[in-house]
């Protein structure tokens, strides 16, 4: 067997599964979101563009390591379990950072009411956010955090291309339209923040993020009636003071123990 045959049957190179990895799923995940975005009109495009980071991360995973290490690193039992107390903590989280939102545009005298919800909508964006989550702290993050990144550098630079890809939601006609860009990238990056940290606290466990990601999405229908420039900052004000809460009462570890590097 010559060299080059050799070659052709060996897997991507080890370094595609540390930090060329990351890179290369940030860059490849934000340019194919903004791309569906812009080319897919109304829900179609942020419908597609929640299953980018999950057949991204699969893609990287098959490449490196083989298809058999999708399902262990991505779908297995022990990536999703969690407990009841991080269960309800998570979950809290989400109905808390709304209601914090409600109550402080209440508190500006802004009038709102509340719209729509219901269980198969939960249940959608329940989908959608665990999509994202794969991809963002299933895949993304560990890597970052077996090169030696802190918790809070590398939710924050993963914050970045997942702020990127939603700025197109901002435009006329989008689903975000009328929100301020800088106020959606800030609200992006507190998440990220908010995210890390119920996914490290609760044992590096998928469903944490999800439930956070997903409830919160779900019950957008609580700033029902605000326009998007008084949600977007009455969304920075409470998302990031509970981002910068947590960030001083983990020290900046966002629930990581040592034991988990």
């Amino acid at each position: 067997m010559s060299d080059s045959t050799l070659q052709s049957e060996v897997t991507w190179p080890d370094q595609w599964n540390g930090l060329r990895a990351v890179w290369l799923f940030c860059l490849v995940t934000a340019a194919l979101s903004i791309i569906l975005e812009l080319l897919l009109p109304g829900l179609a495009g942020p419908m597609a563009v929640a299953f980018v980071p999950m057949g991204t991360a699969v893609i990287l995973i098959t490449g490196s390591a083989g298809k058999q290490q999708v399902r262990p690193q991505l779908f297995s039992r022990p990536a999703w379990r969690i407990s009841l107390k991080w269960a309800v903590i998570s979950s809290a989280a989400a109905v808390g950072l709304r209601l914090g939102v409600s109550l402080l545009a209440l508190a500006l005298g802004h009038r709102f009411q509340t719209g729509p919800f219901s269980l198969p909508l939960l249940i959608i964006f329940m989908l959608f956010a665990a999509t994202e989550e794969i991809g963002w702290r299933g895949f993304a993050l560990p890597r970052l955090l077996q090169k030696g990144w802190s918790p809070l550098a590398a939710a924050l630079l993963l914050g970045v291309p997942w702020a990127l890809l939603h700025l197109p939601l901002t435009l006329p006609g989008m689903l975000s339209a009328g929100t301020p860009m800088l106020a959606q990238s800030l609200v992006i990056l507190a998440l990220s923040v908010l995210t890390t940290w119920v996914y490290l606290a609760a044992g590096r466990s998928l469903t944490a993020p999800t439930l956070l990601h997903g409830v919160q999405n779900a019950l957008a229908s609580l700033n029902y009636g605000l326009s998007p420039e008084v949600s977007g900052w009455s969304m920075v004000v409470v998302y990031v003071a509970a981002a910068l809460l947590v960030i001083m009462l983990s020290r900046g570890r966002l629930g990581l123990r040592e034991a988990q590097v």
